[in-house]
């Protein structure tokens, strides 16, 4: 059967419905993954941007599409309605499959390992570890990136255990049995192996206006504030800290190394 002009534009109609109740569920979405799961940096040092992308992008493509294909007025409604339902099943199950997977990647702790920041998503950690960690820490915190530390080796051997599974790309950060709270000792190696913030002037390009702002909005000096290398699977970035009382002023896209 031929389909008229005006089926055409009734499906089309169906179709941007559709689209538009599912940019709304997408703006809820957001504002899960980016305010709860991925505040600012690491929706760019974890890659929760380019999964949330992705995911919306097949999303708002999967049902208007299908509407698009299904919606015929001609139909009985109830045969309608049960084809669009099925549509809101299919989407609403590939969107909950796809906010589970970025749920799993989201960064937990930023762990502060030797010299550095290291970001640490729910994926890197080995859930039957979780045991070994201090009794605050052993439950993943659900939203929010928690501060903490990795402990040092307590000796040769456990030296030797560590060196072998970053070998095999697990590092310190991602061990449980290494976290635990930041104290004084934590500190002062921060103090004595952090830059200067001048540093990161020396490496550039755009970053170097953002530094100025967030030292403007936080009424602080380059000699104020230290910086501290961020590590993550992704990218480098720095971590600013007031020199006063070593508390995170913001980040900046500059590798601090």
């Amino acid at each position: 059967m031929v389909v008229g002009p005006l089926k055409w534009k009734e499906r089309a109609q169906a179709a941007c419905v559709h689209l538009t109740a599912s940019l709304a569920v997408a703006a809820l979405a957001a504002l899960l993954v980016f305010v709860v799961w991925f505040p600012f940096p690491y929706r760019e040092i974890s890659g929760g941007r380019a999964l949330f992308e992705l995911l919306v992008a097949v999303d708002l493509t999967l049902g208007p599409l299908l509407t698009f294909v299904v919606f015929n007025r001609a139909k009985p409604r109830r045969e309608l309605w049960r084809d669009l339902s099925v549509i809101a099943v299919l989407q609403l199950a590939a969107l909950g499959y796809g906010l589970h997977a970025v749920y799993q990647a989201r960064p937990v702790y930023l762990v502060y390992e030797v010299d550095r920041f290291q970001v640490v998503t729910a994926a890197d950690v080995d859930p039957s570890e979780l045991g070994q960690a201090p009794p605050d820490l052993r439950e993943l915190p659900w939203h929010g990136v928690q501060v903490i530390g990795a402990r040092k080796s307590r000796d040769s051997d456990e030296m030797l255990r560590s060196l072998e599974s970053a070998l095999a790309g697990k590092d310190i950060a991602m061990m449980p049995s290494r976290w635990q709270s930041l104290g004084a000792d934590e500190y002062a190696q921060i103090r004595a192996r952090a830059r200067p913030a001048k540093f990161l002037r020396g490496r550039g390009g755009d970053g170097v206006v953002a530094l100025d702002r967030l030292l403007g909005a936080a009424g602080l000096t380059d000699e104020d504030v230290l910086a501290v290398p961020l590590v993550s699977r992704r990218n480098d970035w720095s971590v600013l800290m007031r020199r006063r009382d070593l508390q995170i002023i913001g980040y900046l896209a500059i590798d601090a190394f």
